[in-house]
């Protein structure tokens, strides 16, 4: 299998699991924060999961297409107050919204990819960042899109199960048993 075969599949594979661990959730449960950690840090629902993955994701659209068509070009870094802001905006976004934006981010990026694939180390152009320095698609791929969602799809599972926690405990008995 190729760089190009192995990174499509995990991204395939990625987005899959994501929108497995997502089916089933009812908007309340999307909109709901769990608990905030013991450490003060804002817990996020899995709606502003989402919205943050959709900001990141595009986010890195952007920096494989200057790759592409510029390469080496030096970036401007992200602030945080940017990701949490994006992040902050999914509490209050439909749902299929943000699954759509997902749905269609995605396969830019793997429009991006194709496109990069098809040229002389397309795979390794990059991108600088001024802090953190050379970026190249195939990298931000694995690094930025493919870990970063699975970081997510465990936050995401960490919240559904932090919420079943919070649900009242149901009965079994039939009523007059």
């Amino acid at each position: 299998m190729t760089q190009i075969d192995d990174l499509r599949a995990a991204l395939g594979a990625g987005r899959e699991r994501l929108l497995q661990v997502i089916s089933g959730v009812s908007e309340d449960q999307f909109k709901k924060r769990p608990p905030a950690p013991a450490d003060g840090t804002p817990a996020w629902c899995i709606a502003e999961v989402l919205a943050h993955l959709l900001q990141q994701e595009r986010l890195r659209a952007e920096r494989i297409r200057l790759a592409i068509e510029q390469p080496e070009t030096v970036i401007t870094p992200s602030t945080d107050e940017v990701h949490y802001e994006a992040a902050r905006a999914g509490r209050g976004s439909p749902v299929p919204q943000l699954i759509h934006g997902l749905l269609a981010s995605r396969r830019e990026v793997e429009r991006l990819l194709d496109q990069a694939a098809s040229l002389e180390g397309g795979l390794e152009r990059a991108v600088i960042h001024p802090r953190l320095g050379r970026q190249a698609i195939a990298w931000i791929v694995r690094e930025k899109l493919i870990a970063h969602e699975a970081e997510h799809v465990a936050q995401i599972e960490a919240v559904k199960a932090a919420l079943a926690d919070q649900q009242p405990a149901t009965s079994n008995r039939q009523p007059g048993g």
